[in-house]
């Protein structure tokens, strides 16, 4: 980090320079590099059993009364989870964050 000799304000990196909010910028070349982190993505199986909890829901799909349904933390914690269905009867799957 470098800080501007005019005014003490941290310098930033702009169009290959270090520039400041009060105008100073240097003429020294530099090259700005940011380090990318993959993260792991869970797949999850879609033959797998998720305790096979029904509901009495019909399924918009087949018009059939009888649902699977399990729930996922997708976003932040303090956000709801999500809830996601599957019908017994036709297999299709459709959540709701509500």
């Amino acid at each position: 980090m470098k800080f501007c000799p005019d005014c003490g304000s941290l310098l930033k990196p702009r169009k290959g320079k270090l520039i400041c909010d009060c105008g100073y910028s240097t003429e020294e070349k530099i090259n700005v590099r940011e380090k990318i982190e993959h993260k792991e993505i869970e797949i999850v199986d879609e033959n797998e059993s998720y305790g096979r909890t029904t509901i009495p829901l019909v399924c918009w799909n087949c018009k059939k009364r009888g649902v699977y349904f399990w729930m996922r933390q997708m976003a932040r914690a303090d956000e709801a989870p999500t809830k996601f269905f599957r019908c017994k009867h036709c297999g299709k799957t459709w959540r709701s964050s509500k």
